[in-house]
Formats: C-alpha cells, sequence, structure tokens
C-alpha cells in the first residue's frame, strides 16, 4: 500500500537547501494538492537546480509549496515514481515545461527609443568601416552645459530599465564616462546604436518652452500677470512633443533655442519617429565639428529606416 504523502517529513519550498542528500520520492503540494511528483537520487543536489523551479516559484509567490519525500533505495526510485504519478495523477507530471521566451531585439531597441525619443536627436547612419565595423546609427542625447549631469541621469536610468527588462540578450553597454555625460551603445540584428551626448543645444522640456509660449501669448510685455503666467505654464505641461516642436518652429526665439530640433525632419528608426538632422543640416554640422565625421565616418542623414523590421 502506497504511503499517503501527509504523512511524511517535508520543508518548506524556500527551505530547500535543507532537503536531506539522501534518495527519495518527492512531492510538491499547495494547499493539500499534489502538483508535481518526482524522483532523486539526491533530493537536496535535485532541488538546487530542477527544471520546475521557476514555475513553482511562480506558484509559491500565490500559494505555499510544501516539499514532502519518501526515503527509498535507489533501486525502487522508478517504480515508486511511476505508482505515485498514477495514484496521485499531479498536474506538472502531465504538463510541458514552460520554456524561456527571449524578448527580440528589434523589440527591446524599440522599447529604448520609445523611453528616449522626446530627449535625443538623430545626427545620421554610417556604413560598415574599418573604424566601425558594423553599420552605425549614431543618437545624441541634447542638454545645455547647465543641464548635462542631470540629461545624463535621466538616460542612463531610462537603459539600466531596459537592461533589467528579463528573458533579453539585448543591452546597452556604457563605453565611455565622461565628467558630465556618458556614451552607449547596443547591437540588433549586426547593427550598433551609439548614444552620445551633445550639450550644445536643450531639450524641449517645460521651462525652455515657456520663454517660446511666452514671446507667443505675451509679446514683449515686460510684466505678466501671475494668474496667466500660472495658466500658460499649465497649457505648455499639457502639450504632447509635437506640439511644443510646431510651437517652437513658429517662434523665433524657438529657432534660437532649438537651432537643430526646429530644423530637423522626423523619421522612423526601429519603428519609432525621431527627430533626424537633414543631409543640409548635417552637412554644416560636420563642417563646424569635423571630430563628428573623424569619429564616424561616412556618417550620412537617414532617408529610411536603418533597422527595418523584419516579418518572419
Amino acid at each position: 500500500m502506497l504511503e499517503n504523502f501527509k504523512n511524511l517529513p517535508y520543508l518548506r519550498l524556500v527551505d530547500k537547501q535543507k532537503l536531506t542528500e539522501a534518495s527519495a520520492i518527492y512531492f510538491a503540494v499547495a494547499r493539500d494538492q499534489v502538483l508535481y511528483i518526482g524522483q532523486a537520487v539526491n533530493l537536496r543536489s535535485r532541488w538546487l537546480n530542477h527544471h520546475r523551479l521557476p514555475q513553482l516559484e511562480a506558484i509559491n509567490r500565490r500559494c505555499e509549496i510544501k516539499l514532502f519525500w519518501l526515503n527509498c533505495l535507489p533501486i525502487q526510485l522508478n517504480e515508486l515514481e511511476r505508482l505515485y504519478i498514477q495514484y496521485y495523477c499531479p498536474t506538472l507530471n502531465q504538463s510541458k515545461v514552460p520554456q524561456k521566451k527571449l524578448l527580440p531585439s528589434f523589440q527591446m531597441l524599440t522599447l529604448s527609443l520609445k523611453k528616449l525619443n522626446e530627449r535625443v536627436l538623430v545626427f545620421g547612419v554610417c556604413p560598415d568601416s574599418e573604424r566601425l565595423p558594423l553599420k552605425t546609427i549614431v543618437i545624441g542625447y541634447l542638454a545645455n552645459y547647465t543641464e548635462t549631469r542631470l540629461a545624463t541621469t535621466l538616460v542612463r536610468k531610462s537603459l539600466q530599465a531596459v537592461n533589467r527588462k528579463p528573458n533579453s540578450l539585448f543591452r546597452w553597454i556604457e563605453y565611455d564616462r565622461l565628467r558630465n555625460g556618458a556614451r552607449w551603445l547596443t547591437r540588433c540584428n549586426g547593427i550598433e546604436t551609439r548614444l552620445i551626448p551633445w550639450f550644445e543645444e536643450r531639450i524641449m522640456h517645460n521651462p525652455t518652452m515657456y520663454r517660446v509660449m511666452e514671446e507667443k501669448r505675451f509679446g514683449v510685455w515686460t510684466s505678466i500677470p501671475l494668474n496667466d503666467y500660472e495658466a500658460m505654464r499649465q497649457d505648455v505641461k499639457a502639450m504632447s512633443f509635437t506640439e511644443r516642436l510646431e510651437l517652437a518652429r513658429n517662434s523665433e526665439i524657438g529657432w534660437q533655442l532649438f537651432p537643430l530640433e526646429c530644423g530637423s525632419q522626423l523619421k522612423v528608426v526601429s519603428g519609432v519617429e525621431l527627430l533626424c538632422l537633414t543631409s543640409e543640416q548635417l552637412e554644416v554640422l560636420l563642417a563646424k565639428k569635423p571630430y563628428i565625421q573623424e569619429q564616424h565616418p561616412g556618417i550620412c542623414a537617414i532617408n529610411e529606416d536603418p533597422v527595418p523590421k523584419l516579418l518572419f
């Protein structure tokens, strides 16, 4: 006659490291329901790296799982396991082990760019070369010199959040930490994306946009009533990025504060609309900043998505 599992010794799943090292038949039980039955020559070793452990740990977060065991000789394991499975008919013995699902790199790159899309400006794309072995997208994150540390910290937190996503091989690597900034890179389907600091233009955040809205709404007023100013601030906060961009483009001070952003075009990169320099803008910029060309040989403006979505 088979032994009732309730009469057997047990430990909680979280205490699995305390299990005996003897050979045994084991029972994973939650609320008196036998979920899984197996055998082990060394019970402790078996449960330190069990193929069902992630699945059972997920269940354990909702209801406590206990591990019961029946000591037996190794020669008895196969027969006793068969008999107990036949007797209790546990659910997990009749199901496949869930496979770990990897999130595609393309999906993770798209997620990254969505998090960054209001803080960055795409300079262009470089063909593979001796200096850059992979086709490389060059993206600058924006901040003027008074905001560099804050901007870098915000970007770092966004990328760290992406890196913490489970089940993905995709990673942003911080390959150069500067005094007030940093540089990151990642790779997706053989295409490299580099994120570099660009401290010569401010991002279109609230304080800078207040100045643009002031010009449009109040003109050259030297004094603005407090209530009117507060109403203006609330209107700016409620604006979408595209609305801010349109407002800046229709303002003289907007072109002074955000010359690159105002003159750039929205293009799709990895399925995300980002502001990208035009060919004319890039040509002028390279003439003023030749080091960009030296560091990114062959860089050219983006006309079509350099990381097109693959359908398969």
